[in-house]
């Protein structure tokens, strides 16, 4: 008969660093890599009875896997802000700074564009692109239909004005994200 695995009291229901457990003598490598864990990203672990939803995997990234000036973007910011659906197993879209070198990651669609602090917000500890700098991107980065019914969810939210998007649209006029590095699962 099996054994079953291991579970220590303070990672139940948890997401951690894999590295980190291990360092600690929490868990072995072996036990880490038992049925009772789901790796999420590389040395990022949740306890497999957690509910994994795209929500807790863009906190993960944002706290275990993306760089300072790396934020949560497109598609999956709007899911943060309820304007989009994201299925939880669906990579996660994150915009790095044209300068910055970042990816490919597992899990992730990075997107590299300029961004500024004006750009960036933090929704519940995750930094993310603002809901108008999300919108400029998915004009961008998605087929025109489904860009615009996000769009017009976030508007319905009164998360962005349509006249100020227009005027942003007008300011952002000849700026185009650089490249995109596809690396999904």
């Amino acid at each position: 008969m099996p054994v079953s695995p291991r579970r220590p009291a303070s990672l139940q229901g948890r997401v951690f660093r894999g590295s980190r457990v291990v360092a600690q003598g929490l868990l072995t490598r072996t036990e880490l890599r038992s049925r009772a864990w789901r790796p999420l990203f590389r040395d990022v672990y949740a306890d497999a009875r957690l509910e994994v939803t795209h929500r807790t995997r863009c906190a993960a990234a944002a706290r275990w896997v993306l760089p300072p000036g790396v934020v949560i973007a497109g598609r999956s910011a709007a899911a943060l802000y309820g304007a989009a659906s994201v299925a939880d197993h669906e990579p996660l879209d994150v915009l790095v700074p044209a300068a910055q070198r970042f990816g490919p990651v597992s899990g992730l669609v990075v997107h590299a564009s300029e961004i500024t602090a004006a750009d960036i917000a933090i929704r519940q500890g995750i930094p993310l692109t603002t809901p108008t700098r999300t919108c400029w991107d998915l004009a961008q980065w998605l087929p025109t239909e489904e860009a615009v019914a996000i769009v017009d969810r976030l508007a319905s939210q009164r998360l962005v004005v349509i006249p100020e998007l227009h005027a942003g649209s007008r300011s952002r006029a000849g700026n185009r994200g650089l490249e995109t590095d596809d690396a999904g699962s």
